[in-house]
């Protein structure tokens, strides 16, 4: 095993690598025990055994650190969701209910969408925002296509817009499903305000099954008036 002074001591290419991921696990890890919002820099270079200003030898920032994760992330649900949606049925809601699932299975990728455009891109340089969004939008366009590819009536670009829907929901629902303890205890004392509250799987399939009906029916012509 690594010591912390060899570790801070390597300098090699190899070893640049094996920090960088080192850095990155310390920042998963933290991620699985409170949210993205409330993890600092110091809490990840704490965790990894390093100063910050080593830390930031090796990223711009705390916010670079978690766009490296999301990335990570997005690409493992890609495959999973790619996988999951030739395996499974072809109509709206089976498609609503895979991707709502597989979404579902990672909090961790949710919790980063939800800090994405409000904080994650903020304190980047142009070029990481650069590199993340071209990245980002690969994925979206190949599940795009999946999604078209296992209901040939949805065209391309509402094959794309699913996806795309899917994670702007996700950003603003995940919070809400997820409240703070303090709002959490509140629901608890006050039944009446439960209502609020959202269950993100169950509320996140039904608003994609509506978009993706909405799609369909929107390519369905109209049958004509029958001219008196």
């Amino acid at each position: 095993m690594t010591t912390t002074s060899e570790f801070q001591r390597a300098r090699r290419p190899e070893h640049k690598d094996e920090r960088r991921e080192a850095i990155l696990a310390a920042a998963r890890e933290l991620a699985g025990e409170r949210p993205v919002r409330e993890i600092s820099l110091g809490d990840i270079a704490r965790r990894v055994g390093l100063a910050k200003s080593n830390l930031l030898r090796y990223f711009e920032s705390r916010e670079d650190v978690f766009l490296r994760l999301l990335l990570r992330e997005w690409e493992s649900w890609r495959v999973a969701l790619t996988e999951r949606l030739r395996a499974g049925g072809a109509t709206a809601d089976s498609l609503a209910a895979t991707v709502a699932r597989t979404l579902a299975e990672r909090p961790l990728f949710c919790d980063l969408i939800s800090e994405m455009s409000a904080v994650l891109e903020r304190n980047v340089s142009v070029a990481a925002v650069q590199a993340f969004k071209s990245q980002s939008l690969d994925k979206v366009d190949d599940l795009g296509a999946v999604i078209t590819e296992r209901m040939p009536d949805l065209d391309g670009p509402h094959g794309r817009e699913t996806i795309a829907a899917a994670l702007i929901i996700t950003a603003g629902l995940w919070p809400i499903a997820n409240p703070a303890p303090r709002v959490a205890a509140i629901f608890a004392e006050d039944p009446a305000l439960t209502r609020a509250h959202v269950d993100f799987e169950d509320r996140l399939q039904q608003l994609l099954g509506a978009l993706i009906t909405g799609f369909l029916n929107a390519k369905t012509p109209r049958p004509r008036k029958r001219q008196r």
